[in-house]
């Protein structure tokens, strides 16, 4: 995750709002405040006009009938107009009169008529000289213009803040929904979908682009994961049996499938140790087949090897399954591991063996002829302090015995045989 520091989008929305908002402040509040001067000022001119011309026919008469009190009157009227600060009449005789404050001759604006004459306003009877205010007109304008400015930053006060309201509900909250959302979705939660709390009126927009984009995301995700478990489970699978398959590799013999010797040298201590610590019978069958070298001089390997798959088949057969195990432990040696077998029980089924092999084992030749086998068996039993190596050299002993006897025979050990059990 970064380690910036987070900008929320609305605020900084909202930081440039607010600077338009001030610029837009200054320019409407400049733009109304030159009109408003230009109003103003056009109204303070009509208004000057209109005094001058609601006074001009009565000060007319006035200095035609050489009234000097009345035209001193109508001066004090006229100076009543709080715009008007100085008021000066000069008849066509000579006369002048004045009125006002005389310090603002030289800062007022200076407005001046023709009194026309009452009987014919071709000719004059003097003129009338206005001095306009121009204080009073400036602080008109500045009162427009600080109310102008407080109109527009009230109403600009009320847009800012309708903006970021709506900016925070419509556009802060929905995306912090959304980071939180994803910040806090873990890997076993790909399938929560993401459900932003807003309000049905608010419409189809960007951010529901956004929610979408990310519901299809999940989506792809969840597929490719689904894809990415059965692919595992599968290479699982195949590994699982590949490893079976090497394992039975490793502890079988790969022409008759029987136990190998490295199979009977790991597995065979542990049976002669569960047999002494349950007082139990172990018997070993150790057992060769006859003149098996001559069959494969005579007749070729191939031949050689159907013997061998024949004759441990028959073994096979007569062995209990579970129970009892067979090792080709060497050529045409085999071992026959009886556990829970007494040496007599053991002598019966290589005796049943042995006639079976002798009476019902033939093979098919290439010549149609049929070849008959035998096989000679060494027993032996599991006897006090007996370890693996002494056990089948007892039986091998044995096996050598029946050999040199004329083969095609079962014979037991010598050696008397402790009693382990019932």
């Amino acid at each position: 995750m970064s380690k910036q520091v987070l900008q929320p989008i609305a605020s900084l929305l909202i930081r440039r709002v607010f600077k338009w908002v001030i610029l837009c402040v200054i320019c409407i509040s400049s733009l109304q405040a030159w009109l408003n001067y230009r109003a103003i000022e056009e109204n303070f001119t009509m208004t000057v006009d209109d005094v001058a011309h609601a006074h001009l026919p009565l000060l007319s008469v006035a200095i035609w009938d050489i009234e000097p009190q009345t035209i001193q009157k109508q001066i004090d009227l006229i100076l009543k107009n709080k715009t008007i600060s100085y008021v000066a009449i000069k008849a066509s005789t000579g006369q002048q009169f004045t009125g006002g404050d005389v310090n603002r001759l030289g800062n007022g604006q200076h407005m001046k008529f023709n009194i026309p004459a009452p009987a014919d306003a071709s000719k004059t009877v003097g003129t009338v000289e206005f001095v306009v205010d121009k204080t009073i007109l400036r602080k008109e304008l500045l009162r427009s213009f600080i109310i102008v400015i407080i109109e527009v930053i009230i109403l600009s006060i009320f847009i800012f803040m309708a903006v970021v309201a709506i900016l925070r509900r419509d556009l802060e909250k929905p995306m912090r929904q959304l980071a939180d959302f994803v910040k806090n979705l873990q890997a076993n939660q790909l399938a929560t979908k993401l459900e932003l709390k807003r309000k049905p009126e608010d419409g189809y927009n960007e951010i529901d682009l956004v929610v979408d984009g990310f519901h299809t995301m999940q989506d792809s995700l969840q597929k490719h994961i689904a894809n990415q478990d059965a692919l595992v489970a599968e290479r699982t699978s195949q590994l699982e049996t590949a490893m079976k398959t090497l394992k039975q590799l490793s502890i079988t013999d790969g022409l008759t499938s029987c136990y190998n010797r490295l199979l009977f040298n790991e597995r065979m201590p542990a049976e002669i140790q569960r047999a002494v610590r349950y007082q139990r019978h172990l018997s070993l069958v150790f057992c060769d087949i006859d003149f098996f070298k001559k069959i494969n001089d005579e007749y070729g390997h191939a031949v050689g090897d159907t013997v061998l798959i024949a004759f441990t088949q028959c073994l096979a057969d007569e062995l209990r399954a579970d129970v009892d195990w067979i090792v080709r432990y060497g050529g045409e040696e085999f071992i026959m591991v009886l556990p829970e077998t007494s040496l007599l029980a053991a002598l019966e089924v290589a005796e049943r063996i042995r006639q079976k092999v002798e009476h019902q084992l033939t093979i098919r030749l290439a010549n149609g002829n049929m070849l008959h086998i035998t096989a000679s068996f060494g027993v032996a039993q599991l006897q006090a302090a007996d370890n693996m190596e002494s056990m089948v050299q007892r039986a091998d002993e044995c096996l050598y015995k029946a050999k040199s006897q004329g083969r095609n025979r079962v014979q037991p050990m010598a050696a008397p045989v402790i009693y382990l059990g019932p």
